[in-house]
């Protein structure tokens, strides 16, 4: 994995855990559950991450027309 997909991806996670951690002092339900949302989110992303480093899809951007 690339280097620059393998520090997104750890990033991610930090941020994952980071919602996580909150969420353990949250006596609120509601919020409590939107730190988690967003914790999945962020793992989410971090999977993503991963995904792409796997692809080898180059754009290339079309000529315009002559």
């Amino acid at each position: 994995m690339p280097v620059r997909w393998r520090d997104e991806a750890n990033t991610y996670r930090g941020h994952a855990a980071h919602c996580l951690n909150l969420s353990r002092d949250v006596a609120d339900l509601r919020r409590r559950l939107a730190l988690l949302e967003m914790a999945q989110v962020w793992l989410d992303l971090a999977d993503q991450a991963e995904k792409n480093a796997a692809t080898d899809l180059v754009y290339e951007t079309p000529q315009p027309p002559a």
